[in-house]
């Protein structure tokens, strides 16, 4: 089985409604910026560059405080919402 030509993958993004798509944006942005801006964030209070994530079998939630797993619960949740909305938004 082939890939999906560059033209297909367009065709199947421009059927989505513009409100959906949107949505979903903002699943991924929170989830995957808001979640690497976090990692960042908390090399900085252990005193490691905040690249330091980035580097294999890196584990920064083995010291994450209280807070830093406040903030990544709230980032799961507003992610899910997102993506729940987007899901619902299906006009069929």
């Amino acid at each position: 089985m082939q890939p999906p030509s560059v033209s297909e993958v367009i065709r199947a993004f421009s059927a989505i409604p513009g409100l959906q798509l949107v949505f979903f944006a903002l699943a991924a942005v929170t989830w995957l910026g808001g979640g690497n801006i976090l990692v960042a964030y908390h090399y900085k209070r252990v005193g490691k560059s905040a690249w330091s994530g980035f580097k294999p079998f890196a584990f920064p939630f083995r010291n994450f405080n209280a807070k830093e797993w406040l903030i990544l619960a709230a980032l799961a949740v507003l992610a899910l919402m997102f993506g729940g909305l987007a899901i619902s938004l299906n006009p069929r």
